[in-house]
């Protein structure tokens, strides 16, 4: 401390706050150094200390820079001014919390789905977290459904989504090992997902979610060779349900 009043450095460190910041207090007018040393460098006096301890109070409750410099022209303020701001900004970290929330509600529920997986497919993975955002936007148009996959407690949900997972990788290997699409394993899985899916999925959910998706570049959990298979897989399982 030279003389009583800081350097730009010592400032930053006392009060928390960036060089960078006091620099653009300065080059706005916001707060201007006290005076300098040699070499030009910025030094700042308790006066100095004292008006940026008001600058970041009036800050914290969400003042912009160019209304605190306005405020700070005057000694008081009417109450009525400050009590809107502090409104304003507990709705801004309120909604900032539920967000928070629900983002740790995705990651558990992800979290819950790939428990039992030893290896994690990448694109399945994504998939189903970018079918969560999904729903977290285009929610509400299904609020009023009853019993649809949208509107189950989170725990079953992630239920359901592990097993859809889990199927989805068999899906995947039997195509990394080049199954037949008509083998008694491939069949057998195209079985429980069509089951499983119409256990959980109803028409109309299905056809109304099959419309929205096509109007998103949404991703897809499967490759086009893992496309193929699913085709012809459930093409043959159908010729010969009703056979």
């Amino acid at each position: 401390m030279l003389n009583n009043k800081l350097t730009i450095g010592e400032l930053a460190k006392e009060l928390g706050v960036t060089i960078r910041t006091l620099r653009y207090y300065d080059k706005i007018g916001l707060l201007k150094p006290s005076d300098y040393k040699e070499g030009g460098h910025r030094l700042y006096s308790i006066e100095a200390i004292v008006r940026l301890q008001q600058i970041q109070s009036l800050k914290f409750i969400g003042l912009s820079l160019r209304d605190i410099s306005s405020l700070l022209e005057t000694e008081k303020i009417e109450q009525k001014y400050l009590k809107e701001a502090i409104i304003y900004k507990k709705k801004e970290l309120t909604s900032q919390l539920e967000e928070l929330e629900r983002t740790i509600n995705q990651l558990d529920h992800m979290d819950t789905v790939i428990t039992d997986q030893q290896h994690v497919d990448l694109r399945i993975f994504c998939f189903i977290i970018h079918s969560i955002i999904w729903e977290e936007k285009y929610l509400d148009e299904y609020n009023d459904i009853k019993k649809s996959m949208y509107n189950l407690p989170h725990i079953e949900r992630a239920e359901l989504d592990k097993k859809y997972f889990e199927l989805f990788t068999e899906i995947k290997e039997l195509v990394s090992r080049m199954e037949n699409p008509a083998s008694i394993r491939a069949q057998t899985l195209i079985q429980k997902l069509i089951q499983f899916s119409e256990q959980t999925i109803s028409n109309t959910i299905e056809r109304q979610s099959i419309k929205s998706f096509n109007h998103l570049d949404l991703l897809d959990p499967f490759t086009t060779e893992e496309r193929e298979f699913l085709k012809e897989a459930t093409s043959f399982y159908m010729n010969n349900s009703k056979s």
